[in-house]
């Protein structure tokens, strides 16, 4: 009777190991680069949410300009337009100048724009599917890191 594996035995399994692992690896990469999507758009669309209270609550109506405003913490410079997500993932942008007027004295914003883009020194740089998460006063939005629209929308 043979007790243990021959050498050909052993070299069959982890043949079929490092197969395993080379179809695995990709896949599981790619399912948390999706998952981790989710920081930018739940920061996104709870940012979004508080420019509709803020807006509803101003008189004049109006979207706030910058994080400290909108956030009301002073623990925030103000005019800061750019912070971190919640997971520290994504940098979030603040933009509302293109739809600014003046009335009287006071500055009146009708749109937002918060933008979304994978911070420096995280994984999700490589992420080339969705690289710009939007979200505007009037719709979502994504494209890749060409620039061009994801048409799939499946960023969202």
């Amino acid at each position: 009777m043979q007790k243990g594996f021959t050498l050909i035995e052993l070299m069959i399994v982890v043949a079929i190991v490092g197969i395993i692992a080379a179809i695995a690896y990709p896949s599981y990469q790619d399912s948390v680069t999706r998952s981790q999507r989710s920081d930018a758009t739940v920061t996104v669309s709870r940012l979004a949410a508080a420019q509709e209270r803020f807006y509803t609550r101003s008189a004049p109506a109006t979207y706030a300009s910058d994080f400290r405003t909108l956030l009301d913490d002073t623990s925030i410079a103000v005019g800061t337009t750019s912070i971190t997500s919640d997971e520290g993932l994504y940098t979030i942008t603040l933009s509302n100048t293109s739809c600014s007027s003046t009335v009287g004295s006071v500055t009146v914003n009708s749109c937002f724009d918060l933008t979304a883009q994978p911070a420096a020194s995280q994984g999700q740089r490589n992420d080339d599917e969705c690289w710009n998460i939007s979200q505007t006063s009037v719709r979502q939005s994504s494209s890749n890191k060409g620039g061009a629209a994801n048409a799939a929308n499946t960023c969202w």
